[in-house]
């Protein structure tokens, strides 16, 4: 078992590295981070390169978007996962995701991702869930079937987020839409953008898709456990 590598430490203590290809979004992070006092931070702008780097010298945490051209943020967490990979085996990751659909949750949570952050970002959201990384006492196991590093509590989480997912349908089916009605969106391509049509109530339960962290969840649930953030 591999303890979480930011466990215990203080955000001005952090090396946090941040991967993203748009320019724009790079500045947000940066300043984000920066603002937050985060003790060092680097910025890539694919993977492979912020991989190398890591090798060399490993960061505590790693923040990723997920779409990426020649290889997305979840590639380079599976690199991450991989026995071979010394010390990132242990290094908690924070996805970020323009569509966090319920394949990006299901291979984040396999992948040992510990939150799930749609986009646009705010400065809380990120800060919350870098907390709530040093805060986390859960330890990475070797996943034999799979051949990589995982989360030890990864099978509940992925139990528990297919049947949210189950649920969240069952409620959009009962209050059909004109377009629904139509054409009934398949499981695996519903996300949260997709659900924006359904009534207000269900429309926030719907919110609840991100990554539930720790032995303790801030609210029930997300991928990770956790309330998946959307923020302007």
């Amino acid at each position: 078992m591999r303890q979480n590598r930011a466990e215990g430490r203080d955000l001005r203590d952090l090396d946090v590295v941040f991967v993203d290809d748009v320019r724009q979004d790079q500045a947000i992070m940066r300043s984000i981070l920066t603002g937050a006092r985060v003790g060092r931070v680097r910025g890539f702008s694919n993977a492979r390169d912020a991989h190398h780097a890591m090798l060399v010298e490993p960061p505590d945490v790693v923040v990723t978007d997920f779409e990426m051209p020649l290889a997305d943020g979840l590639t380079l967490v599976r690199s991450m996962r991989d026995p071979r990979s010394g010390p990132l085996i242990a290094v908690p990751v924070i996805l970020v995701a323009a569509a966090p659909t319920r394949s990006v949750l299901e291979r984040a949570i396999t992948l040992g991702v510990h939150h799930v952050i749609a986009k646009p970002v705010s400065p809380a959201a990120v800060i919350r869930r870098l907390e709530s990384v040093l805060h986390d006492r859960r330890r990475f196991v070797y996943d034999e079937a799979n051949s990589h590093f995982v989360l030890e509590d990864h099978d509940r989480l992925l139990a528990g987020q297919r049947q949210r997912w189950q649920d969240l349908l069952a409620g959009v089916r009962a209050f059909p839409t004109r377009r629904e009605a139509a054409s009934p969106p398949k499981v695996e391509e519903v996300g949260a953008d997709e659900l924006a049509a359904e009534p207000v109530e269900a429309k926030q339960k719907s919110r609840v898709l991100g990554f539930s962290a720790g032995p303790r969840h801030e609210t029930a649930e997300g991928a990770t456990g956790q309330r998946l953030e959307r923020t302007a």
